[in-house]
């Protein structure tokens, strides 16, 4: 019995071993038996093409940009009323003539609404006389530029000034 206490725990020892006599490793960058699979004793370089590679995923998006409106609204004379940042073309065009009700006797009409771009608001700088111009586009100084060229066409060249200028502004929301 004192025997086989010898044997059991030498036999034990053998049988957890035996899983890393099995590992044939190969150096990184090498893999066995190269070319010839079947030959286990040998490492080989690795070919290219060898480990197929996986194209990243594309990035998750983080949320999305909202585009927004804006709106000029005018009594035909003096009177502005602006609205930008506006998730829906009639808040924004409710909201300018809203606030053109406000500050004028007489009944207000949107003159432009926009989304998602500039605005520039035009107008002769003789009081009361002469065709306000509204013109929107990519940016202010675009649709002031083009807006001025305008006025003093529309004018007979008189002199004309930016009144207002404005952009919309985009906003993220996130998922």
């Amino acid at each position: 019995m004192r025997h086989m206490a010898y044997w059991i725990l030498p036999m034990a020892a053998a049988l957890f071993c035996a899983n890393a006599w099995a590992e044939q490793g190969c150096p990184p960058g090498l893999i066995p038996g190269g070319a010839n699979p079947s030959n286990m004793a040998t490492c080989a370089p690795i070919p290219p093409g060898y480990y197929q590679e996986q194209p990243a995923p594309p990035p998750r998006p983080l949320g999305k940009w909202l585009k927004t409106w804006g709106a000029v609204a005018t009594d035909g004379g003096e009177n502005l009323g602006v609205s930008t940042g506006k998730l829906k073309k009639s808040e924004a065009e409710q909201d300018a003539r809203k606030k053109c009700d406000g500050i004028s006797s007489e009944k207000c009409h949107v003159a432009i609404s926009y989304q998602n771009q500039c605005v520039s608001v035009v107008q002769p700088k003789t009081e009361g006389l002469g065709i306000v111009t509204y013109y929107h586009g990519p940016s202010t100084e675009e649709t002031s530029r083009d807006g001025l060229l305008n006025c003093q066409k529309n004018n007979h060249d008189m002199s004309c000034e930016v009144v207002y200028t404005n952009c919309t502004e985009q906003i993220f929301q996130r998922f």
